[in-house]
């Protein structure tokens, strides 16, 4: 990304209006505290300069500038959070990749500005007209208040008269949106002859999917009475792609990064009953099993995912692959065992809202509860019916990535099952021997521009020497003297002891900015440059 850029955006967001969105700040004196969002506290440690555009957290060590800070707390990359606080202030970034992908981008953003419009309109229908009535009345079935709608931005579409195309007429009147807009957003299916753009969701209660920042993606409609199909989507555009949402991660997000425990449903409605029953780290996959990019979002964010999908056998089969793609993502996985006589989580917090939170709670381990499935009543059984349960469990052991666990399982299986555990295990080893264990792939995509993302710095932070950190903080108040140093006085980066202020000089030397350019340095270099930049010399 130019310096220019990141200087423009800089110079146009204020550090305080960013962090205030997720950090509860006080002012005390040129500076602004809190409790530091990176690290659990009691006291405020944590300390934004509004002069300086700075942050540092005297608990933990961690600092820099506005931009690293929304890097570490949305768990994007550098370029990801230039774009969001560019689109913040309003300023359109100039990327160097070509007339075409910057006409992308403002298509681009016309259908997140169509989306957001329709979302308004769905809305409004739904909660201030009586075609909305049909809609109201399915949602107090299902035990779903206004307030709680609201929150998910829940909307109907009316059917729109004998030509079906309500929305696009008031998309046309009140966002001059023109047919093929509306076709490419994925809102209305293409003309016909003469005919006018046609609604693609008509008579349907919709649900939009957004983005963990809010913008709306696309919608999920749910047909009323026996209409099918049953469930239609916003098809495949340039901002919505059904394998990598969510429904409810812009809700969800703050609770899992506080808890790092995502919890996965398959349904609109298990989503928002899971938020009536107090639970908010709850997110559904939308019908569509697990996708590894599904995974990779909540990975960003938690450490373990607990499956809560429907009580039948399609649910079923639907968590144990589901447990494949996210071992593969290296996340731990529990799998939760509904209520008696409850078909899904929506069924099982209208009967009992705190059996279905003390079922999320027992949840138990992926591999466990698999295992116990293979095993099933075999335990004490017949010779055969231990055989085909041994045959079933190594089937669940070839699956385990981990070679310890997959060893603890092997041996709790023989155990159950009384066969003697080198026996087991060689019938395991011939079955991955033999290629049926299917291979773990995980790839990682290639960087979107070249700027390097905040090392995943756990070296302990090296003291700096009271002159040397005297030195450096003169050097990132006023870069100009750093050249001064360097220049008049042949002050070489060389001739410091500690390497950060090494750096901090070299940065200072070659930078023509006024101000000291925090955003190129990463790790325990930035940290010790917001930690001198937040106090005065």
């Amino acid at each position: 990304m130019a310096g220019d850029a990141v200087a423009e955006v800089k110079a146009r967001v204020d550090i305080i209006d960013v962090v205030a969105a997720y950090v509860q700040l006080q002012r005390s004196g040129r500076e602004y505290k809190g409790l530091c969002p990176f690290h659990a506290e009691k006291t405020p440690s944590f300390t934004v300069n509004r002069e300086r555009q700075v942050w540092y957290c005297h608990g933990c060590g961690e600092g820099g500038d506005v931009l690293s800070f929304v890097q570490r707390i949305e768990h994007i990359d550098f370029p990801q959070a230039l774009e969001m606080l560019a689109e913040r202030a309003g300023i359109e970034l100039e990327r160097t990749r070509g007339a075409g992908t910057r006409g992308a981008g403002r298509r681009r953003q016309r259908i997140l500005q169509l989306n957001a419009r329709a979302q308004q309109y769905y809305e409004h229908v739904l909660w201030s007209t009586a075609a909305g009535a049909p809609g109201r009345a399915l949602l107090t079935e299902r035990g779903v208040d206004e307030t709680l709608a609201h929150s998910f931005g829940v909307g109907f579409a009316p059917a729109g008269g004998a030509s079906g195309d309500a929305l696009s007429r008031y998309l046309t009147a009140k966002a001059g949106a023109a047919p093929e807009e509306l076709v490419e957003a994925g809102l209305a299916h293409p003309v016909r002859g003469s005919a006018g753009p046609r609604d693609r969701f008509r008579q349907r209660l919709l649900f939009p999917f957004r983005d963990e920042r809010g913008a709306v993606l696309g919608f999920g409609g749910r047909a009323l009475g026996d209409a099918v199909p049953k469930y239609l989507n916003t098809p495949e555009t340039s901002v919505y792609h059904k394998s990598h949402s969510l429904f409810g991660i812009d809700l969800a997000k703050t609770v899992m990064d506080r808890e790092r425990i995502a919890v996965v449903v398959e349904g609109y409605f298990d989503v928002m009953a899971a938020h009536r029953a107090g639970v908010a780290n709850v997110v559904a996959s939308s019908g569509t099993s697990m996708t590894r990019e599904q995974v990779r979002l909540l990975a960003r964010r938690v450490e373990s995912v607990t499956l809560c999908l429907d009580g039948d056998a399609a649910g079923r089969t639907a968590a144990s692959r589901a447990v494949d793609v996210i071992a593969a993502e290296g996340l731990a996985a529990r799998i939760c065992v509904l209520p008696d006589g409850a078909k899904d989580p929506d069924d099982a917090v209208r009967s009992d809202a705190a059996g279905f939170v003390k079922a999320l709670a027992a949840a138990q381990p992926e591999w466990q509860v698999l295992l116990d499935a293979a095993l099933g009543a075999a335990e004490g059984g017949s010779v055969d019916a231990r055989r085909s349960a041994a045959e079933r469990a190594i089937a669940v052991l070839m699956r385990i990535p981990e070679a310890a666990a997959r060893d603890l399982y092997l041996q709790q299986a023989a155990r159950r099952l009384d066969i003697g555990v080198t026996s087991l295990a060689e019938d395991l080893r011939t079955a991955m021997r033999d290629g049926s264990k299917r291979t773990r792939i995980v790839v990682t995509p290639a960087p979107s521009a070249p700027v390097p993302e905040p090392a995943a710095d756990t070296e302990p932070d090296v003291p700096i020497p009271q002159w040397e950190a005297y030195l450096g903080s003169i050097v990132v108040h006023r870069p100009a003297l750093a050249r001064a140093l360097r220049d008049e006085y042949h002050l070489e980066p060389g001739e410091l002891t500690h390497p950060s202020v090494r750096h901090l000089l070299e940065v200072a030397s070659d930078t023509g900015d006024t101000a000291f350019p925090l955003h190129r340095l990463t790790g325990s270099d930035q940290r010790h440059a917001a930690r001198l930049l937040v106090h005065d010399v």
